[in-house]
């Protein structure tokens, strides 16, 4: 039996968790012990403890960064972390190891976790980079910038990557570790796994190699409360809202000028907003649901556009809406919409919510664009993607070099 590390550090709510549970569990009939190393326990607790599972909280960068503009690629992600700070770096990446040396891994798998990389250098330790295009960015010298569609933003691309490089040079100085050349080098482990289909990468495919391999989507199914949906005339629409969204009561208030039935989940939502907003033809549920029967039964979904939540709802064919809320559900947005699988709303434009509802169901070409994403991706099985990324971790607990296994 071996001790694999699941780490997950940046990124909020279930999405990480959600298709590494799956992985989990996988690794268990197996007769591994995985062990969760993340960052928000409130998640842990809803979804990895009624598994069984034990979950530790990931070291993390609790200082405050102010006077940041809004990052331009994966390097200026990495500032408000704790890249700005080297003997910050190096306090939470001595902690990383700490926790390598208390656990005893035989295999890290490192989701959305750049300062675990970043630790994880020169210990010897196979190590399986998972997650979605976001979190495994092209590596280009500099790493590209995040609005790739956008006119080229000059030398500051350049100028912060360099910076945040001398950062990490000098916390692999301090560990004794192995020096980086390039940023791109932070994402260069034994095994790969990009779970993700290429219509819905944040990336456009000439940003990569091109034999970049690809597997499908992880996303849980059937954990959750099953849907109970409100008796109300029109269509189903599903809404899967996050608490920090800014302007969320004014979502929930355009929600109640909708006419259809409508379930919301929104993670750990207050009693006050449940009694206000939670009545008539709007429910309101506060814990997980199974997402399996929710994408069978709704007729389209709005979303800030998670690529677990994205990629569920377009395998079933159900057209979206999108009201991004961070870089990453930006980068997607505009994927999708490019490519006819959604329309979105700006931050301040969420008082047109109705109309874009209305828009998005009454027009034919979105729900056809998912009727034909679903049709052209009707034989994947996440089953496949998850035998798969097993087939990898076994090979680098063996030491075989089948561990870069090709997509099912």
């Amino acid at each position: 039996m071996a001790t694999v590390v699941i780490a997950w550090e940046l990124g909020g709510d279930y999405g990480h968790l959600a298709r590494l549970l799956p992985l989990a569990q996988a690794l268990r009939k197996q007769g591994h012990q995985p062990v969760f190393v993340v960052r928000d326990l409130l998640g842990a607790e809803s979804l990895l403890q009624p598994q069984g599972f034990t979950a530790l909280q990931a070291p993390l960068w609790l200082g405050r960064v102010t006077q940041l503009p809004s990052p331009i690629s994966y390097a200026e992600l990495l500032m408000p972390v704790g890249f700005l700070n080297p003997r910050a770096l190096t306090g939470i990446c001595r902690a990383w190891r700490q926790l390598f040396q208390l656990l005893k891994p035989d295999l890290l798998v490192l989701d959305h976790a750049p300062t675990a990389l970043l630790a994880s250098r020169g210990l010897g330790l196979p190590r399986l980079h998972f997650g979605d295009g976001f979190c495994m960015p092209p590596t280009t010298q500099p790493l590209p910038q995040f609005a790739w569609w956008q006119a080229p933003v000059g030398p500051r691309l350049a100028d912060s990557e360099a910076h945040v490089l001398s950062q990490a040079k000098q916390v692999l100085g301090a560990l004794g570790a192995p020096t980086l050349q390039t940023l791109a080098q932070l994402f260069d482990v034994e095994a790969q796994a990009l779970c993700s289909f290429e219509a819905l990468d944040p990336y456009p495919p000439e940003l990569r190699a091109p034999d970049t391999p690809r597997l499908g989507p992880v996303f849980l199914l059937s954990q959750g409360q099953q849907p109970v949906w409100p008796e109300a005339p029109g269509p189903r629409v599903f809404a899967y809202l996050k608490p920090g969204y800014g302007p969320l009561e004014q979502v929930l208030q355009a929600l109640q000028r909708v006419p259809a039935s409508i379930l919301v989940h929104l993670p750990g939502a207050a009693r006050k907003t449940l009694d206000q907003y939670s009545r008539g033809h709007v429910h309101i549920s506060a814990e997980p649901l199974g997402m399996g029967a929710v994408s069978a039964q709704c007729d389209l979904a709005l979303c800030h556009g998670g690529a677990g939540t994205t990629a569920l709802m377009l395998l079933a064919g159900k057209p979206l809406a999108l009201l991004p809320m961070q870089t990453e559900q930006w980068m997607s947005a505009h994927r999708l919409q490019t490519q006819g699988l959604a329309a979105g709303l700006l931050i301040n434009e969420v008082e047109r919510l109705p109309l874009l509802l209305q828009h998005v169901w009454s027009e034919p070409r979105y729900r056809e664009a998912a009727q034909a994403f679903a049709e052209a991706h009707r034989g994947y099985r996440q089953e496949d993607t998850i035998a798969a990324v097993l087939a990898q971790c076994e090979a680098l607990l063996t030491g075989s070099s089948a561990s870069k296994v090709a997509a099912p």
